[in-house]
């Protein structure tokens, strides 16, 4: 997710309001502790330009849980959150950034976000959790601070 990676950086660097037509989306949960970012993948225009990518990705604060061990390929921080691409099942994240934007929009317990392939949503009753599924694939994730679900 490595053009994840390059979007988030944009996006830390961008003012917070000019995301609108972007294909990007922020948010976090109402206890400050899940921050999602999700990406809107683009398909290849032409052929000098490789296709994008999209995803979602929510990284944590706080949590009891404990990450599989770091992969040798992860040069950068490891398992402080989850993600899911185009392809294949929800995975830990690894990345030397982070989705959390201070002036992102609560998404409320019961409220969903779809960009793309793409929708989260926080469950009800607590709104504690993020739940983010690529609709393509049905694979994704679930992240609170007891556990994580990778699917």
């Amino acid at each position: 997710m490595t053009a994840f990676c390059s979007v988030v950086a944009l996006a830390l660097i961008a003012p917070a309001g000019g995301f609108a037509g972007s294909g990007l989306r922020f948010f976090h949960t109402a206890d400050g502790n899940i921050d999602c970012g999700m990406v809107k993948g683009q398909k290849k225009k032409r052929h000098k330009h490789p296709r994008f990518p999209g995803g979602a990705r929510c990284d944590i604060r706080n949590h009891t849980w404990v990450a599989p061990p770091k992969p040798k390929f992860c040069d950068v921080d490891w398992g402080f959150g989850a993600e899911v691409g185009d392809k294949g099942f929800g995975r830990y994240v690894c990345a030397g950034d982070t989705v959390a934007l201070p002036n992102s929009p609560v998404l409320t317990p019961g409220g969903t976000m779809t960009l793309g392939r793409y929708t989260c949503s926080v469950p009800v009753p607590t709104g504690t959790s993020v739940r983010c599924t690529n609709n393509l694939t049905t694979h994704g994730f679930e992240i609170s601070a007891d556990a994580v679900l990778l699917f």
